[in-house]
C-alpha cells in the first residue's frame, strides 16, 4: 500500500484514529474489499499488545462481533485460545512482524462461541511516525465460497487482481499503467513488461478505435462508469479475439484513469453461434422431413411409371429408330429421377442426422459410379474427368448415404472450377489400403479454398458460395454420414491449387451380416395359388401405381387409409403381403399394425412398411425395433417386386 503525504498530514499527533482518517487509505481499496467480502483492519502497534482502531464492516461482520466492541480492543483478544498462543509472546508474531508482509491462516472466536476460520494478510507500515500494520482477512470455512474470493484476493489489493482470471487493466487514455498477468496471457505475450510498452490502441482493433475514444473520453468527463461493451483485439500473433469489457474512471496514484476489466469471450460467442446453427438445423430439419415425405411419394410413382414405360418399350423391340430415340429419352428421364431422388435422401439424412441407419453389404464402387452417372451431364460441360477405380472388397454401410456424399463432392468439384476455362479437370479414384481401409479422392484443379475458411468447411450452415445459391449443409451432411459409417473425411486445399476430398472406410469384410436378411420375411406361398396383396396408402397415385405394376402377377387391393385397411383385413385376413405406408393421416402405419396384432396375432409379420422418412422420434424408434420388410420411397419395380416375392 502507498502512503501518501496528504494522508501523513491528516493523523493527528496524538495518533487517535477515526472512519474518515482511515478512509484516506484509498476508497477505492476499501470498496473493493467490502465488495470482494474481504475484511480490511488497521493494528497499532504499541506496548503492552497491538491494538485495533479501525476495521471495516464487512470485517467485524465477519469476526462476528460489533464494530464497536472491537475497536481499541489488543489484536488477539478475538482469537481462538490455541490461535492467541501462537500469535503471541517473544518468537510470535509481534517480533516477526518487520520481516515484510506476512499471510497465514488463523481463527477467531465470534461473539456467540463460534470458531471461525480466517486467512489473514498483514502488511507493515509507518504512518506519522507510527507503527502500523493492515489486515485484510476473510472466511475461509465454506471453500466454495473461498475460490473465488481467493482468487480476489490475497495479501492485498493488487495481489487480489494478479489472481483474477478475467483481464484487469489501468490506462490514462495514452498509455497503459498497470496489467495483471491474466491480460498478459489473453494477449499472447511472455511478459508484463512487453505489454505496458504497449499503447491501449495498440491491443484494440483498429475498426474499435473510434468507439474506445469516444467512451474513454465520456468516462474522463463524467467521471462514471458506462455500460459493458465488446471490443475486438488483437492478440501478439496477430489473431483475433472479441472481449466483453467493463470500464470505469479511478484516481491512479493521483491521476485520472481508467480501469478496465475484460473478459474473452471469443470461445463463448463460438459456441452461442453454434448453438444457434443447431436451433437453425434443428427446426429446418423438421421442415425438410416435411418436404421430404411429400416429394417422396410422387417421385416414387414417377419411377415405378418410368419403369412401366421402360417394360411397355421392350415388348415393342429394338429395331426401330424412333423407339431407341424413345428409351435414351426414357433413360434420361430415369437418371434425372434418380437425381432427385438422392435430393431428398439428402433431405432425409439432414432431418434426421441421429437416425438409425440400416446397413448392408454395399458395394462402394457402385455408389461411386452411380454418383458420377447423376453428376456426368452437369460435368462433361464444365470439365474432363478421370477415374482410376480399383476393384475394392464390399462392405457394411448404407449405399444410399455413400452415393449423396460422393455426389455432393463431385457437385462441389464442379462448381470450384471456372467456366471457360480448357484445362479445368475433376480426377475420381479409388483403392485399396493396408489395413483394411478404402479411400477414395475427388480432387480438381479449381480456385481452392483460402486458409481461414478452411478449418470451418465442414460446419452447419457455413458457406463460401453467394447468397442464395447453396446454404451450407452438404458438406455438413457428408461429414455426418461418413462418420456415422465409421470412417473420416479431410480436404486438402490451398488458393489456386484445386482442392482434393479424401473419403477412408474400412473395409468391414463380413462384418455384422445382412441386415435385411435378419428381418421377417412376408409369408410363402406354396399352393400354387396367385399372391395376394393389399396397398395401403393415403397416396392414391402411389397406391394405383404399384396395382398395375403387380396386377400382371399378383392380385392386388387398394386402400386409401388405415382405418380401410383394418376393415378390409377383418374381412379377409388371407393376404399374402400387406405394404403400408407408415406416415398416414388419422391411423398411421404402426397403429394399424398394432391393432393387428392384437386381433389377429401373426398376420403383422406380413406387413412390409413403406416410408418416405421417419421424421419423428416415433416412427425412428418403431422402425428400429421393426424386424418387418421395408421400401424407402422411392423404390423402383425390381426392389418392389423382390420384397412381394419374399426372396
Amino acid at each position: 500500500m502507498i502512503v501518501t503525504d496528504s494522508m501523513r498530514d491528516q493523523m493527528d499527533v496524538s495518533g487517535v484514529w477515526d472512519d474518515r482518517r482511515v478512509e484516506t487509505l484509498g476508497p477505492a481499496l476499501i470498496t473493493a474489499a467490502n465488495a470482494a467480502r474481504i475484511g480490511l483492519a488497521v493494528v497499532l502497534i504499541e506496548a503492552p499488545e497491538p491494538r485495533i482502531v479501525y476495521i471495516s464492516d464487512v470485517g467485524a461482520e465477519i469476526v462476528g462481533h460489533p464494530k464497536a466492541h472491537l475497536l481499541n480492543q489488543p489484536a488477539f483478544a478475538f482469537l481462538t485460545p490455541d490461535q492467541r498462543e501462537v500469535h503471541r509472546g517473544p518468537s510470535g508474531l509481534v517480533s516477526e512482524i518487520s520481516s515484510g508482509l506476512r499471510t497465514f491462516e488463523t481463527s477467531v472466536l465470534t461473539a456467540d462461541g463460534r470458531p471461525v476460520p480466517v486467512e489473514v494478510s498483514l502488511a507493515p507500515m509507518e504512518l506519522g511516525g507510527q507503527s502500523i500494520v493492515v489486515a485484510f482477512f476473510r472466511d475461509i470455512g465454506d471453500r466454495d465460497r473461498s475460490i473465488e474470493a481467493l482468487r480476489r484476493s490475497e495479501e492485498r489489493f493488487r495481489k487480489l487482481v494478479e489472481m483474477a482470471p478475467d483481464a484487469v487493466w489501468i490506462n490514462d487514455g495514452r498509455r497503459l499503467l498497470y496489467v495483471n498477468p491474466a491480460t498478459v496471457r489473453m494477449l499472447g505475450y511472455d511478459s508484463t513488461e512487453a505489454v505496458l510498452a504497449l499503447s491501449p490502441l495498440d491491443i484494440v482493433h483498429p475498426d474499435d478505435h473510434a468507439p474506445m475514444i469516444e467512451r474513454s473520453r465520456e468516462m474522463m468527463i463524467t467521471g462514471q462508469p458506462i455500460p459493458s461493451r465488446e471490443y475486438r483485439i488483437r492478440r501478439r500473433d496477430g489473431s483475433v479475439g472479441l472481449t466483453e469489457v467493463q470500464s470505469m474512471p479511478i484516481d491512479w496514484e493521483g491521476t485520472k484513469a481508467i480501469l478496465g476489466f475484460a473478459r474473452d469471450v471469443t470461445a463463448r460467442k463460438e459456441m452461442e453461434a453454434h448453438l444457434i446453427r443447431s436451433d437453425r438445423l434443428a427446426a429446418l430439419g423438421t421442415l425438410l422431413a416435411g418436404i421430404a415425405h411429400e416429394m417422396n411419394n410422387p417421385l416414387a410413382y414417377m419411377m415405378l411409371g418410368i419403369d412401366q414405360a421402360f417394360a411397355g418399350l421392350d415388348q415393342l423391340g429394338s429395331q426401330n429408330a424412333e423407339l431407341v430415340r424413345l428409351r435414351d429419352v426414357m433413360e434420361e428421364v430415369r437418371q434425372g429421377a434418380k437425381r432427385v431422388a438422392a435430393v431428398v435422401q439428402q433431405l432425409r439424412a439432414t432431418s434426421r442426422p441421429d437416425a438409425p441407419i440400416d446397413r448392408d453389404v454395399v458395394d462402394v464402387g457402385e455408389a461411386l459410379r452411380s454418383a458420377l452417372r447423376i453428376a456426368g451431364n452437369e460435368i462433361r460441360h464444365r470439365a474432363r474427368l478421370v477415374t482410376d477405380l480399383e476393384e475394392i472388397p464390399a462392405i457394411n454401410g448404407n449405399g444410399q448415404r455413400l452415393e449423396q456424399v460422393f455426389l455432393n463432392l463431385l457437385v462441389n468439384a464442379t462448381h470450384a472450377l471456372p467456366e471457360g476455362r480448357t484445362e479445368n479437370e475433376i480426377h475420381v479414384s479409388m483403392r485399396e489400403l493396408p489395413g483394411a481401409l478404402i479411400v477414395i479422392e475427388i480432387r480438381d484443379n479449381g480456385t481452392g479454398i483460402a486458409p481461414e475458411v478452411l478449418p470451418r468447411i465442414f460446419d452447419p450452415f457455413f458457406t463460401t458460395k453467394e447468397v442464395g445459391v447453396g446454404m451450407g449443409l452438404g458438406l455438413s451432411i457428408c461429414h455426418g454420414i461418413v462418420t456415422a459409417e465409421g470412417g473420416t473425411i479431410d480436404v486438402d486445399s490451398k488458393p489456386g491449387n484445386g482442392t482434393r476430398f479424401r473419403v477412408t472406410l474400412p473395409a468391414r469384410r463380413n462384418a455384422g451380416g445382412d441386415v435385411l436378411a435378419e428381418r421377417a420375411q412376408p409369408v410363402s406361398v406354396a399352393d400354387g395359388r396367385r399372391r395376394r396383396v393389399l396397398v395401403i396408402d393415403d397416396e392414391p397415385a402411389l397406391g394405383t401405381m404399384i396395382q398395375r405394376m403387380l396386377s400382371a402377377d399378383f392380385d392386388v387391393d387398394v386402400v386409401a387409409d388405415g382405418a380401410q385397411g383394418l376393415t378390409r383385413l377383418a374381412a379377409a385376413r388371407d393376404y399374402d403381403t400387406i405394404l403400408c405406408d407408415l406416415m398416414m393421416p388419422q391411423m398411421t402405419g404402426m397403429d394399424l399394425y398394432a391393432a393387428v396384432a392384437q386381433k389377429y396375432p401373426g398376420l403383422e409379420r406380413r406387413f412390409v412398411f413403406m416410408t418416405g422418412g421417419a421424421f419423428t422420434p416415433r416412427a425412428a424408434d418403431f422402425l428400429a425395433a421393426s424386424r418387418n420388410p421395408r421400401l424407402d420411397k422411392p423404390f423402383d419395380m425390381a426392389t418392389l417386386t423382390k420384397v412381394v416375392r419374399g426372396s
